[in-house]
């Protein structure tokens, strides 16, 4: 019987649920996004009303970004091992066998967990907004409300996030095929480079790297206080999803020409 993409995308989806540490590490994912997300947005609340502050407060940023930088390992992680752990195991000339067609295997594995990593983040973000935004009122300081203007895009955006970290990681698990190289990889370009990288290098380089930087750019998507040094939320967030695709494009051609 010849495996179509509904066959392949079922077969991906058992793959998936079947090992319980999957869902585990996405339900850790979220209670990261959302109890870091609070407990640093109250610590934000706190310092806005003790300074007594009058400037650019972005409430719905901070409910999410303290969490983020935590989840974000875990997911890309979990990406990455949607590929690599199929090398460790042997699986992968297995899967292969059924699904000779590669580029097909490949795009049920990167569709599958992209839209599994993009739900997730919008129960995450949606999560941390609203325990962040009631931690964030409990201390004195100016809440966000959905209905504000681009709160919403802020929250689903951040949704977004999640689901292009995921797909960086699959890129990564099949191009380096290595669980510990992908994750160090991963760590590097959406933790290390971002945030250490700019201390490191002159101001001006610094400043470049803080704007153009794919996942530096893509969280601007994520804000309400549009800094006007940096890319507009929706260019930003498209820079994000370009470098992506680069990723996922040098992988297909990767996976389709050497062996398993």
């Amino acid at each position: 019987m010849r495996a179509t993409i509904a066959h392949t995308f079922r077969a991906e989806w058992t793959k998936f649920r079947t090992i319980p540490s999957n869902l585990s590490t996405l339900l850790i994912a979220v209670a990261l996004m959302a109890g870091l997300g609070s407990l640093t947005a109250y610590r934000a609340g706190e310092g806005y009303h003790a300074s007594g502050a009058s400037g650019a407060f972005d409430a719905t940023n901070i409910s999410m970004y303290g969490g983020f930088l935590f989840a974000e390992t875990v997911v890309g992680a979990l990406g990455v091992l949607i590929v690599t752990s199929e090398y460790v195991t042997g699986m992968i000339r297995t899967s292969l066998s059924v699904v000779p067609r590669r580029g097909r295997l490949l795009a049920a594995k990167a569709g599958l967990f992209g839209g599994i990593a993009l739900v997730a983040g919008e129960v995450a973000s949606f999560a941390a907004f609203l325990l962040g935004q009631a931690a964030i009122a409990a201390s004195g300081a100016p809440s966000a409300t959905l209905g504000q203007p681009g709160v919403l895009r802020a929250v689903t955006g951040m949704g977004l996030i999640w689901g292009l970290v995921g797909l960086v990681g699959v890129a990564l698990g099949c191009l380096l095929r290595g669980t510990m190289i992908a994750v160090t990889v991963l760590v590097a370009v959406n933790f290390l480079i971002p945030i250490i990288g700019p201390r490191l290098l002159p101001k001006e380089a610094g400043e470049v790297l803080m704007t153009y930087w794919p996942i530096s750019a893509g969280l601007q998507v994520a804000t309400t206080v549009q800094n006007p040094d940096r890319l507009t939320p929706w260019v930003g967030l498209g820079l994000m999803a370009a470098f992506t695709a680069l990723l996922l494009v040098m992988a297909f051609a990767v996976f389709r020409s050497r062996d398993a």
